[in-house]
Parts: C-alpha cells; structure tokens; sequence
C-alpha cells in the first residue's frame, strides 16, 4: 500500500500526498453520490406499488380541490408524493432502506442508510451560498443547516426553499441532502413562509408533528398568496418567454441562452420597464456568443422584433456580457 509521503505511482516525481491521493478522494467521492443518487432514483421508480395506488390517490384527490386553481396537476402529485410516503406511509421508505442496506457492501452507504430511517420536512430562507452547499435558516426552528446543492445554477441569497431532507455523507453536523426536488421560491412569498411559522408558535405540537399535521395548509398559504408553481417572478417569467418566443419563431434551439438568461435575471435582478428589452438584449447576447446555430440579425432587427429601441437592447446585451465575464 502505498504511504502518503511516497513517490506517486503516476510517475510525476510528486509525493503521493501531493499527487494522486486527491484525486483518489475526489473518485471515491463522486462514487459514492452516484450510490446516493441511485437509490434515491430507485425508489421512485418502484414505489408507491400497485397495492399502494389507492392511498396515494386518495392523498392527491384530497389535496386537489385546494390547490388546482393555481398549481399544475404534476405539481400537486409530487408534493403528495413525498407526504404519503415520508408522512402517511414511512413505513414504505423504511422496509425499501431495509431490503437496500442488505444489498450493500460499502460500510459507508450501510452506516448512511441507518440515518436515513425518517426524511424531515423542511422550509425556510436561503442565507449563504457554498460552492457544494447553500446555508438555509429554518422558518420554525430557526435552526441553520447546509442542503447539497443539486447543480451549479445561481442560488440567490433570500429565496425561500423547501425540501425533504436526509442526512449527507460527509458525517459533518447539520449537511443535507434533498430526498426529492429542492423547490425554490420567490421572496414575494416569504410573508406566506412567516405565517405559516407563526401559527406553529400558536400549536402545542412539536415541530416534525406540526409539519406532518399541518403540510397541505403550508401549501394552501402559498397558493393564496398568489403562487403559481413558477420559481421566477411573473417579470422574469415574461422575459423567459419572449426570448423562447423569438427562438421558436425563428427555429432555433439555444437552451445555453436560456440558462443564462435566467440565471442573470434570478442573481442580478434588472430593472426595466419593459420585459421586451431584456429579452432582446438575450438575443444580441447569444449571436455574440454563437449560440444561435450560426444565423445572425441586425440590431435593427433584434430591436423591431421585440418592439424595444435599439438603446434600450444594448443596455441589458452589456449586462449579461458583463455577467458572463464574471462567471467566465
């Protein structure tokens, strides 16, 4: 076995310490979340069984009158999803770790799967943002912790966040990882967040009790503040559209504008009076960019196309070069 302070092994001259051993760390690492991620895929795959259908319906056809007005018939299935098996059904999530844990032979993923016996519900307020991990305050508890991020996408800090939750692999205190999709919000529903907390200052029942109770009020509150399913503001959403709008028309594929595009409207928050001249600002952006499969529009065209002066476009075309060069 070779010791961390031999010749390593690659030939490069370098002690192994400074060498390969990171690297080492780095593989093992990544082996171990994509046995994470597999699991966690797994069970989604397989469950709830065909035996288990008609709970889960009833969940969902409870739940529906309350919320269709606003959200998404896919929405509403998959937030009653993870109440019916982390709140009405554990018993599903646990036999499934049970059957798991036998099958493995990392003692690591063994020793992590014995934590993972009851995700926890989780809402709250973005503060920090990591590279691997963002720091999020808990609207009841007030509790600090750190959620894994899933990508590298733009996390403003403010945006409120909720999630079931499971301890991580790197045994630090108080790391998670998301059990199902992180959902963030904007901040214009944070006063829907403080009240739903301030009731339970109201409850007797502990936190993990009042979370199960009180689960489908926490998302009527929201739809009553206006919330729709969207993670951008109805501003941002208009930009995102008239930019996609544009593209369709002129049968173009970037999906790498529009990750950028909505990356900078989430971090920088630009102020304009019309959502036209941003998304027009895009697509100078990505023709400089050669993002648009090689065609090429004057800014004169760009400019009449979105009813926006010529002005106005390069304005928000600089911003997100600026942007870009940043990120760059």
């Amino acid at each position: 076995m070779i010791g961390r302070n031999d010749p390593c092994l690659c030939g490069s001259g370098k002690k192994y310490k400074k060498c390969c051993e990171g690297k080492q760390q780095v593989t093992t690492e990544q082996v171990i979340l994509d046995e994470i991620e597999h699991v966690l895929q797994t069970f989604y795959n397989v469950y709830p069984e065909k035996k288990d259908i008609k709970d889960y319906i009833d969940i969902v056809n409870e739940w529906s009158p309350k919320l269709e007005t606003h959200l998404q018939r896919e929405l509403i299935e998959a937030v009653a999803l993870d109440d019916f098996f982390f709140h009405k059904r554990i018993d599903i999530w646990q036999n499934y770790l049970k059957r798991t844990m036998k099958k493995m032979i990392r003692p690591k993923m063994v020793e992590l799967l014995n934590n993972w016996n009851k995700p926890t519900m989780f809402i709250g307020e973005v503060i920090e943002i990591e590279e691997k991990y963002f720091k999020a305050v808990h609207a009841l508890t007030k509790e600090e912790l750190y959620i894994r991020r899933e990508s590298n996408r733009v996390i403003p800090e403010g945006m409120q966040v909720f999630s079931f939750l499971l301890p991580d692999d790197s045994e630090e205190q108080n790391h998670y990882l998301a059990v199902s999709t992180l959902i963030f919000f904007p901040t214009s529903y944070k006063q829907a967040f403080e009240h739903f907390a301030s009731q339970f200052e109201l409850a007797k029942d502990s936190v993990d009790q009042y979370l199960q109770d009180k689960h489908l009020n926490f998302w009527v509150g929201l739809v009553a503040s206006g919330y729709s399913g969207e993670e951008y503001s109805s501003f941002e959403m208009e930009v995102v559209d008239l930019a996609k709008q544009f593209l369709e028309e002129k049968n173009i594929e970037a999906p790498q504008l529009l990750v950028s595009l909505e990356d900078y409207l989430v971090e920088k928050k630009p102020k304009a009076r019309k959502p036209a001249a941003i998304a027009a600002g895009a697509i100078r952006f990505a023709q400089e960019r050669n993002l648009l499969n090689g065609l090429t529009f004057t800014v004169k065209e760009i400019a009449e196309n979105f009813g926006v002066s010529s002005s106005s476009l390069n304005k928000y075309y600089q911003e997100l070069l600026e942007y870009d060069a940043v990120l760059a």
